[in-house]
């Protein structure tokens, strides 16, 4: 048990290099031409049914990326490395809590990189349930990243948002990923 705690913390401080490093991938994705407004930016909604989520984008974001047996969907703001993932994994042990899984990402992310800071450390929700908040900042190849993380647990699946992009435009862009966070629904 605990050495899939091990390999399920490790693959979130992947996803954060993956994303921090922001490699290329090719275009797809599930969406519908359904769109709204919500101020002066046009949302779209992404819909995939065999993940069982939904959420609104804005239509200046590119869905990129291929889903796999994790990622759901993920989400670029040109090339200014501002990202939005949706992943989905299988949960490895009973009795974890969005609180639990959360610490254990926080450890292993302190553990592996000494600029790591927290700014944000709590409860949440996602799309109605329960879930735990953690927002850090980050030094990575000379430049500071935050990311923003959000867990959730629906039956036997553990939900992840991961939000990201370098701190000098983090805030900029915070708006909006609250915005895709509020609308995302488990359907």
């Amino acid at each position: 048990m605990e050495g899939a705690m091990v390999t399920n913390t490790r693959m979130h401080w992947t996803v954060i290099v993956i994303i921090i490093a922001a490699i290329a991938v090719s275009s797809a994705g599930c969406t519908s031409n359904q769109s709204t407004q919500s101020g002066s930016a046009s949302f779209l909604l992404y819909s995939n049914k065999d993940a069982g989520v939904e959420i609104n984008y804005p239509s200046d974001w590119q869905l990129t990326g291929t889903p796999n047996a994790n990622t759901i969907a993920k989400f670029e703001h040109g090339n200014e490395n501002t990202l939005f993932l949706i992943q989905r994994s299988t949960l490895n042990k009973t009795g974890q809590t969005p609180q639990s899984i959360s610490q254990q990402f926080l450890n292993a992310s302190l553990k592996s990189n000494a600029s790591v800071k927290v700014l944000e450390n709590q409860s949440a929700s996602l799309g109605g349930l329960p879930a735990y908040k953690t927002v850090i900042t980050l030094t990575y190849n000379n430049q500071s990243y935050t990311v923003l993380t959000l867990v959730a647990i629906k039956g036997n699946f553990l939900y992840t948002i991961q939000f990201s992009g370098l701190t000098s435009q983090y805030d900029e862009y915070n708006e909006t990923a609250q915005q895709m966070i509020s609308s995302f629904k488990f359907t």
